[in-house]
């Protein structure tokens, strides 16, 4: 059994999992720039997963959304902050900036009302972060099963 192919397939394919994922989620950044908007609700805003901050574990990794909006008389929910990941401190940020129950602006894709985001585009000072990061797993996957095949590693 030669575990070094084995390990480098699955990471290729989980790189290839998240260079999909990551693709998808940049046309839709960047597709949502112009897309319209509509008045909405933030329904719950939620911090998850400790981290260490001033020397208490408190809840800042993750951060959970919900909103609801309406667009042509129809009601709809949404789950999506951003076409990107919100790491911390973004996290408490977006948290502090949008409080549950506060009005927010939906940005909703005229295809599909069901689509929706409250941040609309690219991260700003990292547009391709994702992006890079899936290219970087599906390469060293590769090479890890390239060499793992060939006998240079295991």
């Amino acid at each position: 059994m030669n575990l070094p192919l084995l390990a480098g397939l699955a990471f290729a394919l989980f790189g290839s999992y998240l260079l999909f994922h990551s693709i998808a989620n940049y046309r839709h950044a960047i597709a949502s720039q112009g897309w319209p908007r509509v008045a909405g609700r933030l329904v719950e805003v939620q911090l998850w997963k400790k981290r260490l901050i001033d020397g208490e574990m408190k809840d800042a990794e993750h951060v959970k959304v919900v909103f609801s909006y309406q667009v042509n008389g129809r009601d709809y929910t949404g789950r999506s902050p951003t076409f990107y990941t919100l790491v911390y401190p973004e996290t408490v940020e977006f948290a502090e900036r949008y409080p549950v129950g506060s009005e927010v602006q939906v940005y909703y894709n005229p295809v599909n009302p069901a689509d929706a985001v409250l941040v609309p585009g690219l991260k700003k000072d990292k547009p391709y972060s994702e992006l890079i990061l899936a290219i970087i797993c599906l390469g060293v996957g590769i090479a890890v099963a390239v060499f793992g095949w060939l006998g240079v590693i295991g």
